[in-house]
């Protein structure tokens, strides 16, 4: 026989349920539409299964041998740090992710994460768990319609996703490629990224930039000598073009020392290569590597460049 005391127990525990039940539905009903948002924000792809035609792009694509390079062989460039993340700026319907899919069947990927909603930070997380776990696999991290993001109402956002191109980056199996149909250099998005490549006709915002100081002068090209250095130090060689040559023209351009590290980073990258084809006998860096890396890392304004 239930005593009073289990009664009054067990009365008590079905009121609980009864005002429990309508959170508990309504806690299921939120869970079901979060994943039914981010199925619909995210797919992973096949690349062996993908046509990644280029039609118009074929010189674009040959531009960027040695990122693909890089990209297919990450141990021949292990020493390098920097240079997992690509921003691809151009018009709409330019061809930007037929681009970063031919990236990775060329850089032989075995997958691509493609986050389509980049506001959908549930999407965003959930990309990173699975590259994170694809260890035996090489990932692209597809990022479209970065331009979707207002970078002043979006703070939060932004910083997410910083948070998360750096740790999807730092993976030797993994690329990060995000892809915005507005271009501001030296924007919030721009910043995410090491790499920017403009498709023809890209739209590029101009952003204001305040004359440099001239203890910030002296500051970036300190931060230039020490890359540079530390460059040389470790096997590279500049073949047509000074040191102090080579430090004058990139503080004529770069104005950040994050851009001065992406742009010696990317002399390096196009040193290895150029090596590694057979271009070279050692890993030299020439006045024209420095041209092509300047391209990726600041982009002008005033004029749409290629990569």
């Amino acid at each position: 026989m239930i005593s009073p005391i289990e009664q009054v127990a067990a009365f008590g525990a079905v009121l609980e349920a009864i005002v429990l039940l309508p959170i508990l539905l309504e806690f299921l009903g939120e869970r079901r539409k979060r994943r039914h948002n981010v199925e619909l924000s995210l797919e992973v792809t096949e690349v062996a299964g993908l046509d990644a035609s280029l039609a118009g792009l074929d010189e674009l694509l040959e531009d960027i041998r040695d990122l693909i390079d890089r990209a297919r062989y990450p141990e021949a460039y292990a020493e390098l740090s920097l240079g997992n993340e690509i921003l691809i700026a151009g018009a709409a319907l330019s061809g930007k992710k037929t681009l970063a899919r031919r990236i990775a069947k060329d850089a032989k990927f075995d997958r691509i994460i493609t986050v389509y909603n980049p506001r959908n930070t549930d999407a965003l997380a959930r990309a990173k768990y699975l590259a994170r776990r694809a260890r035996n696999k090489k990932v692209m991290l597809l990022l479209p319609r970065l331009d979707l993001i207002n970078e002043r109402e979006d703070e939060e956002l932004v910083v997410e996703l910083d948070a998360l191109i750096e740790a999807i980056s730092e993976l030797s199996h993994a690329l990060v490629v995000g892809t915005t149909c507005r271009y501001m250099p030296n924007g919030e998005i721009d910043n995410l990224f090491g790499i920017a490549l403009t498709l023809p006709g890209a739209p590029i915002e101009a952003s204001p930039q305040p004359p440099l100081l001239a203890e910030t002068h002296r500051m970036l090209a300190g931060v230039a000598e020490f890359y540079l250095d530390r460059a040389l130090h470790g096997g590279y060689r500049l073949a047509d073009i000074s040191r102090d040559g080579f430090i004058a023209r990139v503080l004529m351009s770069a104005t950040n020392p994050a851009q001065i590290e992406d742009l010696i980073v990317l002399c390096q990258t196009s040193a290895i290569y150029r090596q590694r084809i057979k271009e070279t006998r050692d890993r030299q860096i020439t006045s024209e590597i420095l041209e092509i890396a300047l391209r990726r890392v600041v982009v002008s304004p005033d004029e749409v460049r290629r990569v």
